[in-house]
């Protein structure tokens, strides 16, 4: 099976801003999309922040924040900035989601698997 980035896939959650189409940006006023959407790229939900966070397609860190409804902050979402709290924090899981993309993007055979 092909890998094919977030940003090229067609949404799917029936968000009313990106439905049917790519979404290369994640901050639109009127986007609904789910972090389950096609286009979302690798995410990683982080209960004791109360956000997701997820690398955009130039591989930066981003978050977005949880609103109650299991409904997600897009507007809002942005780069985790050098002067926020948990920048260092940021720092070490951008890292691993750089390592975690790496190996799922891998063929079968570098991943252990025959």
């Amino acid at each position: 099976m092909a890998y094919t980035a977030p940003w090229q896939r067609l949404c799917d959650c029936r968000c009313p801003q990106h439905h049917g189409y790519p979404r290369t940006t994640y901050h639109d006023d009127r986007c609904a999309c789910a972090i389950t959407c096609a286009t979302q790229p690798t995410t990683l939900i982080i209960e004791q922040w109360d956000c997701a966070l997820f690398l955009d397609h130039r591989a930066d860190l981003w978050f977005v924040n949880r609103l109650p409804g299991g409904q997600w902050d897009w507007p809002n979402a942005d780069h985790i900035h050098a002067h926020h709290d948990l920048y260092a924090a940021s720092l070490l899981i951008e890292r691993q989601l750089h390592q975690a993309i790496a190996i799922l993007q891998s063929p079968p055979q570098e991943r252990g698997q025959a």
